[in-house]
């Protein structure tokens, strides 16, 4: 480093870093202070126009700075990665108040910039003060970590930096996106050839998408003029469906009190004659049903609808069926649990979130639709004459299938992972999962009086109440019932005492259509979770409860 000066030309700027780069492998901080006087020669690097092979200065420089941050935040990242593989002595999270949170990571932004070696510093506490989603004992959502192809693709990614709305600036994420697309279509059952579809900034957005998309068929005036008189639009979905459905009634405009919900039972699965009785019902005061919502994978109970019997009624009443397949649509790629799809191939659309299931990096979420070819440009296209041209590739000018204008290149890190893993490896990944939940629901029935399920599990969500010890008489008498405040009250209390203990986290929910106590679900999802991490779950809330009851 005592070489580097200002006058250095390019070429010596590289192989210095070639030196740095082997003097850092041991020493992070030497990597930082190294770093910084690297990079203070950034400023005056501009003023040379090329290097001796002909590259750019600026070229050079920028990539020096990157290769200099790479190299320095790896050790952190190899800490992250192995500190998450400890979990005995590793919290999920470093939990603070949003007061010191703000003081730890020093967060407020000023006039001047920092140099790289305080970036690295904020890349450290940014890993530190974040919940460890990779952690073997994070449960709390339905996304659980990232595999390493994916997290590379996301770099690939933001180093591109391209936008796929044309294939003029996206040729190749533009390719991918449909093979994707068109090969996730095949998996559920839909005709490759004449499936459609687009990937989406997450499942809500993918959700809402459908119902404009089935608003366009039905009322393609809306478009452009907007609602008339007597239009009367109304859709329909289960009382444990995502909200995103009723949101989207409320972006589609006209309103979500027009959204209405059909009982589930306690699984979370739609009740087909429920839903038949509610058309009929609309329909004799005047409204115009066209659409249904249903859910493979309910957020809370993981529930399935029963699609073939749903279909069977939207066709009879000329609706458009959707499967919101955000989480349980991966259900497909395994031969053991892909019967709990059946009937979803009968669809007219389905959203399904590799991000979640999958273990590819948020977001990858996607809108397939089935034998309706033309209809995602049909409800979203304006005509963007500066944008999009009609040429030979025109079938891969992808904006005018959806409302954004901006579009990350998601397609990479999905068509990579499929590409690592293929169909066999996400099908592991799955029915591990699964296994998981049978373990940890087994688990909680040899622990009755202590525990008990709310519901026997369909798929990877598994929800139970910890009973205390002073209400387990009671409950032994007459269930949740007799108990309910009690099991509400414990439940969030546990889950208050667990974020500050930091050493797992599961989520609580009601399920206030069924009228029930707050309880646990814990989402089996990423399989680095062994059946020791499921036990000790269990123990550390029954450790807390006892807490709470002192």
């Amino acid at each position: 480093t005592n070489r580097l000066t200002l006058s250095s030309q390019p070429e010596q700027l590289l192989e210095t870093a070639k030196v740095l780069e082997k003097s850092v492998r041991g020493s992070p901080t030497h990597t930082c202070s190294v770093s910084t006087k690297f990079h203070e020669t950034r400023r005056d690097l501009s003023t040379m126009a090329v290097s001796e092979k002909g590259v750019r200065a600026m070229y050079v420089e920028e990539f020096a700075e990157f290769e200099g941050l790479i190299t320095a935040v790896m050790p952190a990242l190899k800490e992250y990665y192995y500190a998450n593989g400890t979990p005995d002595t590793t919290p999920v999270v470093n939990f603070l108040k949003p007061s010191d949170l703000a003081k730890a990571l020093d967060i407020s932004l000023g006039q001047e910039g920092e140099p790289p070696a305080k970036i690295v510093e904020r890349i450290e506490a940014a890993l530190k003060y974040s919940v460890r989603t990779s952690h073997p004992r994070f449960f709390d959502k339905l996304y659980a970590g990232s595999d390493p192809v994916g997290q590379v693709a996301e770099l690939i990614t933001a180093v591109l930096n391209t936008n796929v709305h044309t294939y003029a600036v996206a040729p190749a994420f533009a390719m991918m996106e449909q093979e994707v697309l068109k090969s996730m279509a095949a998996q559920v059952g839909f005709d490759r050839e004449t499936a459609d579809g687009i990937l989406c900034p997450g499942g809500t957005f993918a959700n809402i998408s459908a119902m404009i998309v089935a608003r366009n068929e039905k009322f393609p005036h809306v478009r452009k003029s907007g609602w008339k008189a007597g239009d009367n639009p109304v859709c329909f979905t289960s009382a444990q469906a995502h909200y995103s459905v009723k949101r989207g009634a409320m972006m589609a405009g006209f309103g979500m009190d027009n959204c209405l919900t059909i009982a589930a039972d306690v699984k979370g699965c739609m009740i087909p004659d429920a839903l038949e009785a509610a058309i009929v019902a609309a329909k004799a005061e005047g409204k115009t049903p066209f659409f249904v919502s249903t859910t493979a994978g309910t957020t809370v109970m993981g529930g399935f609808d029963p699609f073939a019997p749903i279909r069977e009624i939207c066709t009879r009443h000329g609706l458009w069926m959707h499967v919101d397949g955000a989480w349980g649509g991966s259900c497909v790629m395994s031969p053991k649990h892909r019967h709990l799809m059946a009937g979803a191939e009968l669809a007219d659309s389905l959203t399904w979130n590799p991000h979640k299931a999958l273990g590819v990096p948020v977001y990858a979420s996607s809108l397939i639709t089935n034998n309706h070819q033309g209809a995602l440009e049909r409800s979203n296209n304006s005509s963007a004459e500066y944008l999009f041209h009609k040429h030979e590739a025109s079938e891969f000018d992808l904006g005018d299938k959806t409302l954004q204008c901006g579009r990350r290149a998601d397609a990479l890190k999905l068509w990579l992972s499929w590409k690592r893993h293929g169909v066999a490896g996400f099908a592991k990944r799955v029915e591990k999962a699964f296994a998981n939940a049978q373990y940890i629901a087994a688990e909680v029935k040899k622990r009755e009086g202590r525990f008990a399920l709310v519901s026997e599990p369909l798929s990877c969500n598994v929800a139970f109440w910890f009973v205390p010890e002073a209400a387990r008489k009671a409950y032994a008498a007459g269930g949740h019932a007799a108990v309910y405040d009690q099991l509400d009250a414990v439940t969030g209390h546990i889950y208050q005492g667990m974020q500050e203990a930091g050493t797992m986290l599961v989520n609580f929910n009601p399920l206030s259509d069924h009228k029930l106590p707050r309880f646990f679900r814990i989402i089996m999802n990423q399989p680095r979770v062994t059946e020791a991490d499921l036990d000790f779950v269990l123990d550390e809330i029954e450790r807390l409860g006892a807490k709470v009851a002192k």
